[in-house]
């Protein structure tokens, strides 16, 4: 039965598909590269430098940055530090400097994109050095009492790796006969250079997987029952001796630790004993592809012999059919050659000039008819035509756009009042569109350290908060309760 715990979801995985997705997995990818030469441990300060080196990332900003660190800590991509040296200003003491380090799990997940990254040039073959080391472990399994608890960890976790290497290197590999990709290369002419060298690696293959599957399966045969149950109970002990965290200890994990255990060596059994096993499945699968090589190799050697031939044929035609000097010579060589039985009748709604009835075919002029092929994936090739002169269009659309921008600067900078704009003392409503502007700056003072922003239009302003106080704003679709504070700007330029 599955584990409630393990169908939530995983909030480490999700800066792979949020909205700035980007920058998320530019920051993490960043610190897996460094985390890779040893450096653990790096403050907002390192972290901005080696993104600014990036060309995408040269206008980033520090406050962009301690956003996305803190969106990474709340996902638990990351595991911030305090750092240690001492404040020397106010300021220092009010902005805590963190050092940053991934956590295990964003590790994890990093080095899964990696792996998806490099997927497509990954190649895989069909080795048959697992098999020589399965048996040798299991040779060594027959003495594993003899060995320390440390020794017979090696041997499994040796065991469980040249298991899962030989599973996924034959998956791998004859997964790409079923693909599109060799599809179409098994129907290409080149295929046929190519069909020796890869029936004969097929069979080498299936000749040394008959043979060690054979061997391992009586090896494993040989194991009794009280055997199998000694070995499983030494790797467990085996696990059992390596230290682990408390959060790892849940309860019942030392049964689940052997249900694990067992479970690999049920598959081991699954793979190389009995008539139904992995292994002739392999087989069967291995003697499939090498049978669909073979035919459609045969398949296109047949269609190229037959190709030449036609050619020939029909060169030979085509020079009779030009040395004719009559048509009535062409009608009879036509006749000989393609014979009554392949005339094929045609007729079409089209206008004829006339409507006589004893003129022949050939008398009439011809008539053009459009053939379509009779496949769903056809589409009739559009015409293609100019674009039209729209920039009148985009002049009128640019200056109404920017008559819209002055007025809202214009109405915007007319609630300024001696250098201040004090919220509680607007005379008439705040549209929803000046609304948003002035709260815009509200939240760019307040994320600032020293309380001070700048506007889009160049002045510089500073926020002073009146306590704990609530005001009143009032705006055209209704009244918003916000905290009592006044923007002082030190230039008010107007216009």
């Amino acid at each position: 039965m599955l584990n409630a715990d393990l169908l939530e979801s995983i909030s480490e995985t999700r800066y792979l598909t949020a909205d700035n997705y980007m920058v998320y997995r530019t920051i993490l990818r960043i610190f897996y590269l460094e985390h890779q030469k040893m450096h653990y441990q790096m403050d907002r300060d390192a972290i901005l430098s080696l993104l600014r080196k990036q060309p995408l990332f040269s206008q980033y900003t520090p406050e962009q940055l301690t956003l996305d660190l803190q969106q990474l800590v709340k996902w638990k991509n990351l595991t911030p530090i305090q750092d240690p040296r001492k404040p020397r200003t106010i300021l220092e003491f009010k902005n805590r400097q963190f050092q940053y380090m991934l956590s295990q799990t964003a590790i994890e997940v990093e080095r899964m994109t990696i792996t998806l990254e490099n997927l497509s040039t990954r190649t895989a073959g069909l080795s048959v050095s697992p098999f020589r080391r399965i048996r040798e472990d299991l040779h060594r399994a027959e003495r594993l009492e003899e060995l320390s608890l440390r020794e017979v960890h090696a041997w499994w976790e040796d065991l469980q790796e040249d298991f899962q290497r030989l599973s996924q290197n034959h998956q791998d590999y004859l997964r790409e006969f079923y693909g599109p990709g060799m599809e179409m290369q098994m129907k290409s002419v080149d295929f046929i250079a190519y069909k020796q060298h890869l029936v004969r690696y097929l069979e080498d293959f299936i000749q040394d997987l008959q043979r060690s599957a054979a061997q391992i399966g009586a090896q494993l045969e040989r194991f009794s029952a009280e055997q199998t149950a000694r070995i499983l109970d030494l790797v467990r002990r085996s696990e059992l001796e390596i230290p682990r965290p408390q959060s790892e200890q849940t309860p019942g994990w030392e049964n689940e630790l052997l249900a694990r255990c067992q479970g690999v060596w049920q598959s081991l059994l699954d793979w190389f004993v009995g008539n139904n096993s992995t292994t002739q499945q392999v087989l069967n699968v291995t003697n499939e592809v090498i049978r669909r090589a073979v035919q459609n190799a045969a398949l296109l050697v047949q269609m190229e012999n037959l190709g030449v031939s036609n050619k020939a044929e029909l060169n030979h035609l085509l020079t009779l059919f030009a040395g004719f000097e009559s048509l009535d010579e062409a009608h009879r060589l036509s006749a000989l050659v393609f014979g009554v039985q392949q005339a094929r009748h045609f007729s079409f709604s089209g206008s004829r000039e006339t409507e006589r009835v004893d003129m022949g075919t050939y008398d009439e002029p011809p008539f053009e008819h459009l053939l379509q092929p009779r496949t769903r994936s056809y589409k009739p090739r559009l015409d293609r035509s100019g674009f039209a002169d729209k920039s009148a269009e985009k002049l009128a659309q640019r200056q109404k756009i920017l008559e819209e921008e002055q007025a809202l600067q214009r109405e915007i900078l007319g609630y300024i009042r001696d250098g201040t704009l004090d919220f509680t003392a607007l005379d008439r409503p705040v549209s929803p569109s000046v609304r948003t502007v002035l709260l815009s700056w509200v939240a760019a003072a307040n994320l600032s350290p020293d309380h001070r922003g700048q506007t889009q239009y160049g002045q510089r302003y500073k926020l002073q908060k009146r306590g704990n106080r609530n005001c009143r704003l009032i705006c055209t679709d209704g009244t918003l309760t916000m905290p009592d504070c006044v923007l002082v700007f030190e230039e008010v330029g107007h216009e």
